[in-house]
């Protein structure tokens, strides 16, 4: 038996190995550091593409990316609830998931019944974390805000 501990990567450490590789770092200088192969540094290289918008969409905690079997309800949600964000209205777990069942029946799926587990996930897949919104940006309006 090995042993060699598995190593699982974050967005974030895969998104600064790509950074140091482009950069000009060999691979075999990155796997030594890492402690891994350098088919292991291989493979992000190759997944750059699905790593880097992870990181700029401020995914980089995780280690596995699992989608929603349901990805209109899940993007209609995100759409909505970063409008009211930006509006500066909160909200909470029971309003999203009030929301997702309304997307759903809009999008005519049948065999779709939100939980709260399923907006526990669906926050935890879009870093959504909870709290009050509060700030000066909040109070200005638009049209007062000069370039």
């Amino acid at each position: 038996m090995s042993s060699v501990k598995r190593k699982c990567f974050t967005i974030e450490e895969k998104s600064a190995i790509l950074h140091r590789l482009e950069a000009g770092e060999s691979n075999a200088t990155l796997a030594k550091e890492f402690g891994v192969s350098h088919s292991t540094i291989s493979t992000i290289k190759k997944n750059a593409d699905k790593i880097e918008p992870l990181f700029n969409a401020n995914i980089l905690k995780c280690k596995r990316i699992r989608t929603s079997p349901h990805e209109q309800v899940d993007k209609a949600l995100l759409q909505w609830f970063k409008l009211q964000r930006d509006r500066g209205i909160p909200v909470n777990g029971p309003l999203l998931q009030e929301k997702a069942n309304f997307f759903a029946r809009q999008l005519d799926m049948q065999n779709f019944t939100c939980s709260m587990s399923w907006i526990n996930r669906f926050k935890v897949r879009y870093n959504i974390i909870s709290g009050k919104i509060a700030g000066e940006s909040l109070s200005v309006q638009q049209s007062d805000v000069i370039d």
